[in-house]
């Protein structure tokens, strides 16, 4: 397996990815949002696309089970 590998958890609107995003942080997973721009007055999520939450393949067992914890899994 390849620590640094980069990979998709979840997929859904912008507040839904945010509130993830605080979650797996506070859990001290780290991840980041794709698909969103940010600007000074905000994030701007195209309609079109749903945001994406990436992490570390490394942490892809621990982040399933917060999702499963907070009933993200669809």
């Amino acid at each position: 397996m390849n620590k640094d590998k980069i990979i998709d958890i979840y997929r859904g609107d912008l507040w839904e990815c945010q509130l993830l995003e605080s979650i797996l942080l506070d859990a001290g997973i780290d991840c980041f949002l794709r698909n969103n721009v940010r600007t000074p007055y905000g994030p701007i999520a195209s309609m079109a696309t749903a945001v994406i939450v990436m992490i570390k393949q490394e942490d892809e067992s621990r982040a399933n089970a917060l999702l499963q914890e907070h009933e993200y899994i669809k």
